[in-house]
């Protein structure tokens, strides 16, 4: 019954992790992605009044960053990320909004002195670790969406765009770049699958295993999906540029959400720093 339950697990797995990548292909808000995993950090602890209590109202993860936490979207809670685990109201926070960001809503916070709801002070707790991997997984897959969507972009966009007489895609210079592009793009994304499916994959394995891979895996899609954008971009031209054009969309996501969770630097360190431990 284990088994069975462990392979159901897996194909849910994978099927959000699919979810996350064409979300990220058409450059859909982000936010989604985190309210669906602050609802999973909830459900792995036990505080059924306080899933009641919260009624319809989505639960914004709140993620430090660099000197202030930041959010993603409106939402009723904030589910403050780390050791411990804290659920704030909205209301008893101060929230900053920022610079909107293609219909995504950004918000500085500060919890002061207010007093949230510890779900979890346990520093080791297997179940905010699963979920912590599989946010990661699930901001991977959006990142390597939103390559691939400047990817499709771009390949358009070459053919449109003469320059000397002839579409700039028929250049070996321009052709070969999208070409290797995209074969680093679909190996990445098979690599996402089954890290996705191995998170779920059996308490012991993915105790040890998933959280480093997942962390390794969202360092390399953060890089390809800057690198994607920016080719992408590049490939437009001054076109590219213009409010209108899916272009500016996936480069200016991919450089805000790329360190959302870190920088590729520090999630590879924590990767290595988990897989040493686990030995």
């Amino acid at each position: 019954m284990s088994a069975e339950l462990d392979m159901e697990a897996a194909r849910d797995s994978a099927s959000a992790y699919l979810a996350a990548f064409h979300s990220g292909t058409v450059a859909d808000p982000y936010a989604a992605i985190e309210h669906a995993i602050a609802a999973e950090f909830l459900a792995g602890h036990d505080i059924d009044e306080v899933m009641r209590a919260r009624a319809a109202s989505p639960v914004a993860l709140l993620i430090p960053g660099h000197g202030q936490a930041i959010a993603v979207g409106s939402a009723g809670w904030l589910l403050a990320v780390g050791s411990p685990l804290v659920l704030y109201a909205a209301d008893d926070i101060t929230r900053q909004p920022l610079r909107s960001l293609s219909e995504e809503e950004l918000y500085a916070a500060d919890a002061g002195p207010a007093t949230g709801l510890v779900v979890c002070d346990k520093p080791d707790c297997t179940a905010c670790a699963l979920t912590q991997a599989r946010l990661h997984s699930r901001a991977g897959a959006y990142l390597c969406g939103l390559a691939q969507g400047a990817v499709n972009a771009a390949v358009r966009r070459v053919q449109e765009r003469v320059q000397f007489g002839r579409p700039i895609g028929n250049n070996q210079a321009v052709a070969f770049q999208l070409s290797a592009l995209t074969a680093r793009l679909t190996a990445l994304h098979a690599l996402g699958e089954h890290v996705a499916t191995r998170i779920e994959a059996g308490r012991t394995e993915a105790e040890t295993v998933a959280p480093a891979d997942a962390s390794r895996l969202l360092a390399a899609c953060s890089e390809l999906a800057v690198e994607a954008t920016t080719t992408a971009l590049h490939l437009h031209g001054a076109f590219g540029l213009r409010s209108d054009q899916d272009a500016q969309r996936f480069y200016r996501k991919a450089c805000a959400f790329s360190v959302r969770h870190g920088t590729p630097a520090r999630l590879r360190l924590a990767g290595s720093t988990r897989r040493e431990g686990s030995r």
